[in-house]
C-alpha cells in the first residue's frame, strides 16, 4: 500500500512539472495544505517555497532581505488564500497564480482581497457565455492569429524579447516601442529589433488631451460611462505612469530618431534632461563616437536634441486609435472590432491589472467588469488571440514584467462581451514605421541588459580580461612545453 501512495505522488508531482514553472501554486487540499512548484521541478509547501525564490532571486541580507521575505510572504498568503476561497466555493480557477521576481519588492497590501479575485472569475464566466450567445456568427478573420509566433500572415514572428520595467511605472514606454518594433518588422520583413524604452521614459514629458471616438458605445452591455467620444487628459511623467499615445506624439514630434536598446539602455530611472545633458547610461557605441555637432557631447542619450540619423533604429510618421466611428459598419461587436483591428499587426492597448493579475502564471486570466475608466491602469500589447477548449476564447498579450511573469513573459486574458478587460478603450496602432541605420543590432536580454549584478558593458569588460589572462597563460604554456622538449632533446 506504501509503495502506491509513494508511485501515485510521483505521478502528481510529474503531471505537475509538466504544467507549471517554478513558484507556481498546484494546488490547495481540504485540509489547508498549499503545494507549490519547486525550483527541481517538485512540489513543496509555502514555507520551502519562500526560500526558494529568495535564494534564487536575492542577492545580499540585510533591511533589504527581510523585506523581501516579508513581501513574498505577502504574496503566498494572497495565492493561498485565492484558492483556497476557491475550493470552499467549489470552483475551478481559469488561471493559475505564481510567484514571479518582482512580488519580492511588490507590497502585498496592494492587491486586493482574496475572495474578489474568485468572485471575478466565476462572474467572468458568466459574461462569457453571454458572449457566445450574442457575438457575431460570422467574421472576416482567422481563427487564431499570434503575431509573435509563425501564425500571422507573414508566417513569422515579428516580436522582439520580452523585457522588464522592473520597479518602474513605465508600461506605456514599453508598450510603445514593443509597438514600434512590430511595426518596424511587418513594414521592412525584417528580424525585429529591440528599442529604448528608456528614451521614451526620459524624454516624453508632453501634457496632451485627446479625443476617442467608441462607435460601439450605449449598448446595454457596454458601461454607461462610456460615450460615443471621449476627451482623456492626460500627461507622460516617467515612473509615475503615462499614456502610450503621447510617446507616440513625442516620437513622432520631438523625438523623431529613435535609439535601439543595445545603444540606450534601460536604467529605470526618471531622470530627464530637457536641456541636452546625457540621460540614462551611455552605450559603448555612443561612447566612442566622434563628437556630434548638434550635441557637442560624445554621449548622444540626450532629451531635447534630435539623435543623429547614423544612430538611429527607428522612425514613424504617426499613429491613430486602431478602432474610430467608421468601425462598426456592420457590427459593434467589441470582439469582432478588435480581431479585425489585429489583423494588420500588434496593438498598444491597456487594461485593468487587478484581481491576481500581478501573479498570473498560465492559464486564462479573466478580468472584472471595467465600471470605472480608472479601472484601467496598465498598458500593454496586444499581439493575437485563440482558444481554450476548458476556458473559452482568449487574447494573447506581450507584458513588460519580465520572462519570469506568466507563460515566459505573455499572457492569456479572457474575451467578454463587454470592453475585454479595458482592451478596447485606448487601441493603437503606428503609421509610417521605417528601419533606421543603427537597426543592425539585435539583443535576447530576456528582459534585462544584466546578469549577476552586472551590466553588458561590464561582462564585455570581464570577458575582455578573461580573453587576456588566457592567451598569457597559454603563452607561457608554449614556452614551458618548449623548454621541456628542448631539455629532453640535449
Amino acid at each position: 500500500m506504501m509503495l502506491i501512495v509513494s508511485f501515485l505522488a510521483f505521478v502528481v508531482a510529474a503531471a505537475a512539472a509538466t504544467q507549471h514553472r517554478f513558484g507556481t501554486l498546484v494546488e490547495c487540499t481540504t485540509d489547508g495544505g498549499c503545494l507549490w512548484m519547486g525550483r527541481q521541478n517538485d512540489l513543496v509547501d509555502s514555507r520551502r517555497i519562500l526560500h526558494e525564490m529568495l535564494a534564487m532571486h536575492h542577492r545580499g541580507g540585510g533591511d533589504g532581505y527581510h523585506l523581501a521575505m516579508r513581501n513574498l510572504q505577502g504574496h503566498i498568503d494572497y495565492i493561498e488564500a485565492v484558492y483556497t476561497h476557491a475550493n470552499e466555493l467549489d470552483h475551478a480557477m481559469s488561471m493559475h497564480l505564481g510567484l514571479n521576481p518582482r512580488n519580492l519588492h511588490e507590497d502585498p497590501s496592494m492587491l486586493g482581497k482574496p475572495l474578489d479575485t474568485v468572485l471575478v472569475n466565476i462572474q467572468a464566466k458568466g459574461r462569457d457565455a453571454r458572449r457566445l450567445a450574442s457575438s457575431a456568427t460570422t467574421t472576416s478573420v482567422p481563427a487564431t492569429l499570434n503575431w509573435c509566433t509563425a501564425d500571422n500572415p507573414q508566417k513569422r514572428t515579428v516580436c522582439a524579447d520580452v523585457k522588464s520595467q522592473s520597479l518602474c511605472g513605465s508600461c506605456w514606454a514599453f508598450a510603445a516601442t514593443d509597438l514600434i518594433e512590430t511595426a518596424v518588422a511587418i513594414a521592412t520583413k525584417n528580424a525585429p529589433i529591440s528599442l529604448s524604452s528608456q528614451q521614451l521614459l526620459s524624454c516624453s514629458k508632453t501634457s496632451e488631451v485627446r479625443t476617442y471616438s467608441y462607435c460601439f458605445a450605449g449598448q446595454p452591455n457596454i458601461p454607461t460611462w462610456l460615450q460615443p467620444q471621449m476627451k482623456w487628459d492626460s500627461k507622460n511623467s516617467g515612473c509615475q505612469g503615462g499614456m502610450t499615445h503621447i510617446a507616440l506624439t513625442d516620437a513622432v514630434t520631438t523625438i523623431k530618431n529613435l535609439a535601439s536598446r543595445i545603444d540606450w539602455p534601460y536604467s529605470d530611472s526618471n531622470q530627464a534632461a530637457s536641456n541636452g545633458a546625457p540621460v540614462g547610461p551611455s552605450s559603448s557605441s555612443s561612447s566612442t563616437a566622434a563628437p556630434s555637432s548638434a550635441t557637442n557631447t560624445t554621449n548622444l542619450n540626450v532629451c531635447g536634441v534630435v539623435r543623429p540619423s547614423e544612430k538611429t533604429a527607428a522612425h514613424i510618421q504617426g499613429w491613430q486609435p486602431a478602432l474610430d466611428d467608421k468601425s462598426c459598419s456592420d457590427t459593434k461587436d467589441t470582439v469582432t472590432l478588435l480581431k479585425r483591428a489585429l489583423q494588420q499587426g500588434p496593438l498598444a492597448v491597456a487594461l485593468n491589472a487587478q484581481n491576481g493579475f500581478k501573479n498570473y502564471a498560465s492559464g486564462v486570466f479573466k478580468c472584472a467588469s471595467v465600471s470605472d475608466p480608472s479601472m484601467i491602469d496598465h498598458a500593454i500589447l496586444l499581439v493575437g488571440y485563440g482558444t481554450s477548449a476548458t476556458d473559452g476564447d482568449y487574447w494573447i498579450l506581450k507584458n513588460s514584467y519580465g520572462v519570469d511573469w506568466g507563460q515566459s513573459g505573455f499572457a492569456w486574458l479572457g474575451m467578454d462581451n463587454q470592453l475585454n478587460c479595458g482592451l478596447n478603450v485606448f487601441p493603437i496602432l503606428v503609421t509610417g514605421a521605417s528601419a533606421g541605420p543603427a537597426a543592425n543590432i539585435t539583443v535576447d536580454g530576456g528582459g534585462s541588459l544584466a546578469f549577476a549584478g552586472m551590466s553588458m558593458n561590464s561582462w564585455v569588460g570581464v570577458g575582455g580580461a578573461i580573453g587576456v589572462a588566457a592567451l598569457a597563460l597559454t603563452i607561457v604554456g608554449v614556452c614551458v612545453a618548449r623548454k621541456r622538449m628542448h631539455e629532453m632533446h640535449l
